[in-house]
């Protein structure tokens, strides 16, 4: 449910609705809307346009969406106290409609369109997401990919990294991959899921997207290594690769190590050194009986 308003008295669902459909299609559906006041009251529905930059939801009232025309919505619904009521409602896509995503939100609030006075408004939204088929442009590209400190040399195996995807093309996209740590041996020591919450990235928009660790603690690595990350969207399934190379130099580790290594060396050198000692005084009292 999207709610911009500090408080509500409708609850409506579901949060989102997605379709994939042909022009000409007619499609039909449900929607819910639950009345959290004590008392009656009357919801109106009204549709608006928006987009999302930088990951942010961006509502643009002042621009009209052609989805409130194909939709065929009540403009009003009255519920009772706690009432809760499936609304049907149906989208008839024209047959000339242009291809790629059309975006609205359905609010249903408080307050009636036709109303003058200003008073105070509850509202919550249902994004809409429709994607009408024909010569789609499902194209992407990475735009970043990263250590997130941006250096070549790190102290560990690396778990953070910067994926900046934007969307080239004429419909929404929600790209998903992975990221692959390999070392000098093409082994792979971990791996990232990439967008694993499946944000949407909008016409001519990019986004920064998540990278989902994989391991509570990093494992050990000493040497050169590579990032190799995939990426993979749209109907079509278009892919994209993406390489970075790194040093991973544990520098407390390898003291630690070189510290008792050099303990090890001390200790066996006098030990030898002490042994020969042994070694010469026994030599010594034989040749002296």
């Amino acid at each position: 449910m999207l709610t911009p308003d500090s408080s509500y008295a409708v609850t409506v669902g579901p949060s989102k609705i997605e379709y994939h459909a042909d022009p000409g299609t007619v499609i039909k559906d449900t929607l819910v809307l639950i009345n959290e006041n004590a008392i009656k009251q009357t919801f109106w529905s009204a549709f608006e346009k928006f987009t999302e930059v930088n990951g942010e939801k961006k509502f643009l009232p002042g621009e009209p969406t052609e989805l409130a025309s194909w939709f065929n919505l009540p403009k009003s619904v009255t519920l009772k106290p706690k009432e809760q009521k499936q609304v049907p409602f149906t989208i008839e896509i024209p047959k000339n409609a242009p291809p790629g995503g059309h975006f609205a939100v359905i609010w249903w609030g408080t307050a009636s369109p036709d109303a003058k006075e200003v008073a105070i408004v509850t509202r919550a939204g249902i994004l809409v997401f429709l994607q009408v088929s024909g010569e789609i442009n499902e194209k992407g590209e990475v735009i970043e990919f990263s250590l997130s400190n941006g250096k070549f040399f790190t102290f560990k195996a690396p778990e953070d990294f910067i994926v900046n995807f934007k969307n080239q093309g004429n419909t929404y996209l929600k790209p998903r991959g992975e990221i692959l740590i390999k070392n000098i041996f093409g082994s792979a020591i971990a791996a990232f899921d990439v967008n694993s919450k499946e944000r949407i990235i909008f016409p001519e928009n990019s986004q920064i997207l998540d990278v989902t660790k994989k391991f509570d603690k990093p494992p050990f690595a000493l040497g050169l290594y590579r990032a190799e990350l995939t990426l993979r969207w749209g109907e079509k399934q278009n892919d994209v690769t993406r390489t970075i190379s790194f040093i991973v130099f544990p520098w407390k580790t390898v003291l630690i190590v070189v510290i008792i290594l050099a303990a090890i060396l001390f200790i066996a050198t006098k030990g030898i050194k002490k042994y020969n000692q042994w070694i010469i005084r026994r030599s010594q009292n034989t040749n002296l009986h």
